[in-house]
């Protein structure tokens, strides 16, 4: 038996969904980051069934693959958190729709008007060789991101708007004054939620937020949803639980 490993992209929110999963259930792993110019490779050699991060790799052996799916190990493991059906389909809903365009709105900015903000935070937990590979691949990499995410102006718009509709409707569950999304303690869909939104809001507990910067027009935006209760309820939570 050998120490697991859990495989990610640094700057990605759902590999944040599968640490914190992970740590709240008391999951020892050692953590590797991978870079876009090499990570099918490696992938390939797990013996993944995808190219996408994040990859668990149990201390048997076993693969476990997606943020969910981890969870659910992870919780299978050590049952410290709530997970239901109710849990499991809000989780869907954010995988599918908030945490896909909380990375369209935000790359459609980022990669196509500054993508040299962006290369340092892949790089970050990077080994050395790794950091020399992505720095020279980082010109081939960039048109390559774009198109797999359809990135661009509009798309940019619509993802904005797209994930304002879902904070609305976040607002709407938290508006009886609840302190989880479901039932009385933390939950899949907690975590979900919180790592898949941090990235826009910034709470001080998230392992990037020292070397983090927001594109400008995403920077203004989060400024202006700073009330929102979604907000309040994300920062208590990585306070509480990160």
């Amino acid at each position: 038996m050998t120490k697991a490993k859990l495989y990610v992209f640094s700057i990605s929110h759902y590999c944040e969904k599968a640490k914190w999963a992970l740590e709240a259930c008391d999951i020892d792993y050692e953590l590797k980051v991978l870079i876009p110019a090499t990570y099918a490779k490696t992938a390939k050699t797990l013996g993944a069934s995808a190219n996408s991060v994040p990859i668990f790799e149990a201390s048997d052996g076993a693969i476990v693959q997606g943020s969910a799916t981890i969870s659910e190990w992870a919780n299978a493991q050590n049952e410290a958190l709530l997970i239901n059906d109710e849990s499991r389909a809000i989780e869907q809903r954010l995988d599918d729709v908030l945490g896909v365009h909380i990375r369209r709105w935000f790359y459609s900015e980022a990669l196509l008007d500054d993508p040299a903000r962006v290369k340092p935070v892949f790089a970050l937990g990077a080994s050395i060789l790794d950091k020399i590979l992505l720095h020279i691949a980082w010109p081939k990499v960039v048109p390559v991101m774009i198109k797999r995410m359809d990135l661009g102006p509009a798309q940019e718009l619509e993802s904005k708007a797209l994930v304002e509709t879902e904070l609305d409707w976040l607002d709407q569950r938290l508006s009886d004054g609840r302190r989880y999304l479901v039932g009385d303690r933390l939950s899949n869909a907690d975590i979900a939620a919180a790592s898949l939104i941090a990235p826009a809001f910034g709470p001080p507990q998230h392992p990037l937020d020292s070397v983090f910067e927001l594109p400008p027009r995403i920077a203004e935006t989060s400024k202006s949803w700073g009330s929102r209760p979604i907000a309040h309820w994300l920062m208590a939570l990585y306070e509480n639980h990160r």
